[in-house]
């Protein structure tokens, strides 16, 4: 059995579904709500030491960490394999795995913060934040996340962080075009397009997918990860992704008790 402990609207997550979808793996869902911290609750960090999301159970076993999670999968499951058989090429998905993780991602967290995270202030009010944050245990971070989430975006670090995404993007259409593509390990569709897509789906949500404009090879690529049955099973339903730049925050209060796991659309 594999339950999976995830949020939709994340890119962490993101990657291990479109694994699981690629491999027609069926999984029970374990939703967290990280915006209302469920990802404290009790017995979570049984499972997951570092109460982040997703964490994948499989016949009870749990192993976190999204790339770990996709490999562990792809060892597991290996039809159809999602690593490539030539050194060279495997060489190239674990180099874009870690771009994924140690570069892409951070950028875009702090888009993501400033663009989407702070709406959710006007969309359930500071009060209800407030109650959320109070499950978190380190009461420092939790009230520093309450301070930031409070204030309006900073735009210094939405264009210093988007000028660095570009100058990746740079590198990613370096790669397809040496490769000679489709993919980003040439002609075997790996781990490394499934790390790396699930970022420019939030992107192109937080309405910056200009940063690939001038880039015609990452578009190319970007549009055929896009065309996939199961990158198209694995993304965010519409009621499931957060407020932002393409979702505007409903005019008026949001009930969440009402609202569930969504963030409705105004």
């Amino acid at each position: 059995m594999i339950e999976l402990y995830h949020f939709w609207d994340s890119p962490c997550c993101f990657k291990v579904r479109l694994v699981l979808a690629e491999k027609g793996l069926g999984w029970a869902e374990r939703y967290i709500a990280t915006h209302r911290f469920e990802h404290f609750q009790a017995g979570y960090g049984d499972l997951n030491r570092h109460h982040r999301v997703p964490t994948l159970v499989h016949d009870g076993k749990p192993v976190i960490q999204s790339s770990d999670i996709a490999l562990y999968l792809d060892d597991t499951f290996p039809d159809p394999r999602l690593q490539p058989d030539d050194p060279g090429a495997r060489a190239v998905m674990r180099e874009w795995i870690a771009e994924e993780g140690e570069y892409l991602f951070p950028l875009v967290v702090t888009l993501s913060f400033n663009l989407m995270m702070k709406l959710r202030s006007e969309g359930f009010g500071m009060d209800r934040l407030r109650e959320w944050a109070s499950r978190h245990p380190d009461q420092d971070r939790a009230q520093n996340y309450l301070r930031r989430v409070s204030g309006p975006p900073d735009r210094d670090a939405v264009d210093a962080a988007s000028s660095r995404f570009a100058w990746h993007m740079t590198h990613l259409e370096e790669t397809l075009r040496s490769g000679g593509g489709p993919w980003i390990c040439g002609g075997a569709y790996s781990l490394a397009d499934i790390a790396v897509a699930p970022i420019l789906d939030r992107v192109e949500h937080l309405d910056l997918e200009t940063l690939w404009d001038d880039l015609p090879a990452v578009r190319a690529w970007y549009r055929r990860m896009k065309e996939r049955p199961a990158f198209r099973r694995s993304m965010p339903p519409p009621e499931y992704r957060m407020w932002g730049p393409r979702k505007p925050v409903p005019a008026r209060r949001v009930d969440p008790d009402t609202a569930g796991n969504t963030f409705p659309a105004a």
